[in-house]
Formats: C-alpha cells, structure tokens, sequence
C-alpha cells in the first residue's frame, strides 16, 4: 500500500487539527491562536469551495435527466435556470449592480425561495400533528403526563386557547421555563456532552473512523 493511502494520515491530521482548537481554550497562547484562527478561516474557504462542488453535483444529476426527458425534466430546466440567475446577479459586485440588493435576486429570494421554504413547513405541521396523535396516547401513566403537558403547550401557543383563557399562556411559559423542561433538557445536554467526549476520545485513538473511506477498515 502507498504511503498517502494508510489511514494512518487523516487520522494524525484530524487530532492535529482538533488539538489547534482545543489548546487555545484552556490556555492563553497568543501564536497558537493566531494559527487556530488561521485554520477557521481556512475552513470557511472551504465551506465556500463545498458550494461550487454541490453546484456541479446539481448539474450532474439534472441535465442527465433534461437530456433524457425523464418525468419531471421540465422542473429540472427551472431548477438550472434560476440557479445561474442567483449565481450570476449575487456575485459581489456592487460597482456594477450585482450582490445580494440586487433587484432580480431579492425578487427570486423573497417570492421563490422564502415561499417555499414556508411550503416545506407548513407540511411539517401535518407530520407533527400524525406524531402527535401516535405519541400522546395515555396507555400509562408517563403518556399521560405527555399528553396533558402536550395540550397545555398547544393551548397556550394557539390564540383560540388565549383567547378562551388568558391563563394558559403563563402555564405554557412554566413548562418552558421553569423545573419540568429545564430539568430534561440539562439531562440532554449532559448527555450530549458526555457522547462528544467518548465520541471525541474514539476518534484520538482511530477507534472511530466514521468520517472517512466510509468507516471501513
């Protein structure tokens, strides 16, 4: 096996790279934070780069399919040609008019994007209320503790419920707030943060290998 293939190295460089950031934070190193800082924004560059790759991957599985007419292609000829119109008129160019003021792009970006991303919500509320439904069954005693807390909640947020009783708001509010919610959720992030430590000690000693060549060996 060459030498660039052991799995070795994307090992050593990802424990490299998260001892940059760790350091910095338990100890005041004015040159080792330069450097982390450096790598952030080395990471944004790439982030930046990861959005022309995901703009090829996008025309590689569309024009495919224009070419082939499949069932669809028509949504897949509009897909395209909004997208180069975004990347063409938010290009930060502002001495020429272009950037995201840009007449064209806030138009696509408030009537198409914003709209549909309230579409996909909207039809998670359908989702919500079928897990609602299968969830708040009172079979036992800890499902029916869910199920009244569940119909508070919803009361206090829907303004049908305000409007009949002022009171569920502050109750709403309490369950949020106070020792019932505060209580699970530092359970959950205790238990968050327990799972980062194992998951990063795992991934230290090349134990957890997940995030290349598929976990394999």
């Amino acid at each position: 096996m060459a030498w660039y293939k052991r799995v070795e190295i994307p090992i050593a460089i990802t424990v490299l790279c998260a001892i940059l950031q760790i350091v910095p934070y338990f100890f005041e190193v004015p040159a080792w934070e330069a450097a982390a800082d450096d790598f952030v924004e080395w990471s944004l560059i790439v982030s930046t780069a990861g959005m022309y790759i995901g703009a090829g991957s996008i025309l590689l599985v569309h024009l495919p399919r224009i070419k082939r007419k499949r069932p669809g292609w028509e949504f897949s000829v509009l897909l395209i040609i909004v997208m180069v119109i975004m990347l063409i008129v938010g290009l930060p160019l502002p001495q020429i008019g272009l950037g995201l003021q840009n007449p064209v792009y806030q138009f696509i970006y408030r009537n198409m994007t914003v709209a549909l991303s309230s579409t996909m919500y909207s039809i998670l509320a359908f989702f919500i209320t079928s897990a609602a439904y299968r969830a708040f069954r009172a079979r036992n005693i800890d499902a029916a503790i869910l199920l009244v807390a569940g119909t508070l909640v919803m009361l206090g947020n829907a303004p049908a419920g305000t409007a009949a009783w002022i009171g569920f708001a502050g109750i709403k509010d309490w369950l949020f707030t106070g020792p019932p919610n505060l209580a699970t959720m530092r359970a959950i992030r205790m238990g968050a943060a327990l799972g980062a430590v194992v998951l990063a000690a795992r991934t230290f000693m090349g134990v957890e290998r997940g995030y290349f060549r598929g976990g394999g060996e």
